[in-house]
């Protein structure tokens, strides 16, 4: 009910997950960009008019605008434009998620100087073996550089927040022991998850019992080191875990939270067909919502979530929070 009053009264509660270009610089094992076909597929740039338009038609609306969600948004030359935008025009919370391969710190300290106001690193190894192994193409010492850039800005932007995603398999398990050591307190947020089959990739153990056998040394590990230091720290419960190794996801979600999750976000990417979802050249966000009649769709969710008894599995996951 509440966000059916937001958007009603016109206030801020949309989240848009931009993908300004589709591609990667580097090929993650666990990632559908490992896949040569999905490389083949997935391609694409916005100009900078579609990137003003998309501005025009739908920042006026965010509450937060996500830049990079099924790819690297630092090949794209403009992202200090789309930053510059959403503050122009009032997005409250700005967030980027990159493998920061690319990333120096005169250009993160040029991305959070316009208006960023997080940055997510994605990686999958604490060493320099397991880094580059999984992270095929990625260069270890210059993520290094990265974490020391992300100090020297801090210390400059004290608010500018940190979130590291850690994608937890068999083979990297281990490294979660030099967490301490290689991010440390240049993390507000740790996130750990472990690996679910989610597309074609290079990579193909979705073992768990590795991880189980090693989670009070390696995941406990990260947990205490978080707690002591102030760091927030989503990771899953042993009984998630053992959960995924019986055919469960460990969640259920009934149609409330399907509501949360789903109505608040718009992703938009450069694929071929991309106007089809929304024209910004003629458009803008309420339009959009007549036109997909959101308001029908939340009335549905509103009146059939007390009834409905059956649990709908989703692929998420429950996370204990630290």
């Amino acid at each position: 009910m509440g966000l059916l009053c937001l958007h009603l009264l016109h206030i801020r509660y949309t989240s848009l997950y931009l993908d300004p270009v589709l591609g990667c610089n580097i090929r993650c094992k666990m990632c559908y960009f490992s896949d040569e076909q999905i490389r083949r597929e997935m391609h694409g740039s916005f100009s900078m008019d579609d990137i003003r338009a998309i501005a025009k038609s739908l920042f006026p609306y965010l509450l937060k605008l996500q830049l990079g969600c099924g790819a690297e948004p630092t090949i794209y030359p403009h992202l200090k434009d789309i930053v510059v935008l959403g503050k122009q025009y009032g997005v409250k919370y700005i967030s980027m998620t990159t493998n920061g391969n690319l990333l120096t710190e005169t250009r993160l300290r040029e991305l959070v100087s316009s208006g960023l106001d997080e940055i997510t690193i994605s990686l999958h190894g604490m060493t320099k073996n397991t880094y580059e192994s999984l992270m095929q193409g990625a260069n270890f010492d210059k993520f290094k550089r990265l974490i020391a850039a992300i100090k020297a800005v801090k210390q400059d932007f004290p608010k500018f927040k940190v979130r590291c995603n850690y994608t937890i398999n068999e083979d990297n398990v281990d490294d979660l022991k030099y967490f301490d050591t290689l991010i440390g307190t240049t993390a507000d947020i740790v996130q750990m998850r472990p690996i679910q089959k989610i597309g074609e990739s290079a990579y193909n153990n979705f073992s768990m019992k590795g991880v189980i056998e090693k989670y009070d040394d390696c995941l406990l590990h990260v947990v205490d080191y978080c707690n002591k230091n102030g760091i927030v720290c989503l990771y899953p419960t042993l009984e998630n875990i053992l959960a995924l190794t019986d055919g469960n996801d460990g969640m259920q979600t009934n149609n409330t939270n399907q509501l949360v999750n789903m109505i608040p976000h718009f992703y938009l990417s450069p694929n071929p067909e991309w106007k089809e979802k929304i024209d910004p050249y003629k458009e803008n966000f309420y339009d959009y919502c007549r036109k997909t009649k959101r308001i029908k769709q939340m009335l549905k969710y509103i009146f059939t979530s007390k009834d409905n008894t059956k649990a709908d599995v989703t692929k998420s996951l429950n996370y204990n929070i630290k």
